[in-house]
């Protein structure tokens, strides 16, 4: 953690690791000190000698930091987003063609939008193990039910749930 420059980023890095551990004693039923964390070639956090995919997420600032975590037994994605108004050109820079409709269909007000398909499309690609490094137009959003959506990489099929947890979007994607 010593390699973070921000107060804030060794803050947020310690919560989401906590937060992973916490879910994975339960799911190892082994104290979370004991708890084995590594991390992917490709950067993503692992659970080394245990058949379980972990994703780990972190968001705000100062007082209002906050961090998710998903583990399961088949590839799993978790992203948190701070809710409110993004740059005006982010939904036009992360919707693909088929997508126009997506951020009306979602049940958000226009400025929040954004940050929810953000959420929703960052989710998917950390499931996917790639994060950021592929593109956010490879993932496509369908509405499908009240804080559901489909989405589609190209192969797969992935559910994502999503939900206000305070002033963060919080979405959780599995294949």
């Amino acid at each position: 953690m010593g390699t973070f420059g921000h107060a804030d980023r060794r803050r947020s890095f310690a919560l989401g690791r906590l937060a992973a551990r916490t879910l994975l004693a339960d799911a190892l039923g082994a104290p979370a000190q004991e708890v084995p964390l590594g991390v992917a070639t490709a950067g993503a956090p692992e659970v080394p000698g245990h058949a379980l995919y972990l994703s780990i997420s972190h968001a705000g600032r100062g007082a209002g930091l906050a961090a998710a975590a998903a583990v399961g037994g088949r590839p799993v994605g978790v992203d948190l987003e701070t809710a409110g108004p993004r740059h005006v050109d982010l939904l036009a820079r992360i919707l693909g063609p088929g997508e126009s409709g997506i951020a009306g269909a979602l049940g958000t007000s226009p400025a929040d939008a954004p940050a929810l398909v953000w959420a929703l499309k960052e989710a998917v690609l950390k499931g996917l193990g790639t994060g950021l490094r592929r593109g956010a137009r490879s993932v496509v959003l369908e509405p499908r039910a009240a804080g559901v959506v489909a989405a589609h990489d190209g192969a797969d099929e992935w559910t994502v749930r999503f939900d206000r947890a305070g002033p963060f979007w919080l979405a959780v994607a599995w294949r």
